[in-house]
């Protein structure tokens, strides 16, 4: 089983995605499945928790009235 590892998205790649700078679970392929983080060590914790625990990200969904992403 492959779990999703950290990576972090900086500005340019973030403009790129049209997705918020930060650290992200990428899966294997390079997907990402979730996200933004503020820090690896949070990043990390999420990866290594049950799937069903996590709340994947979808980078095209628009964000809330908070700004932030469902």
């Amino acid at each position: 089983m492959n779990f999703p590892t950290p990576h972090y998205i900086n500005e340019h790649q973030s403009d790129m995605r049209g997705i918020k700078e930060g650290w992200y679970a990428l899966e294997h392929d390079g997907n990402l499945a979730f996200g933004p983080f503020s820090s690896r060590e949070d990043c990390l914790k999420a990866t290594t928790q049950p799937r069903g625990q996590s709340m994947p990200v979808d980078p095209w969904q628009p964000p809330n009235r908070t700004g932030e992403r469902q």
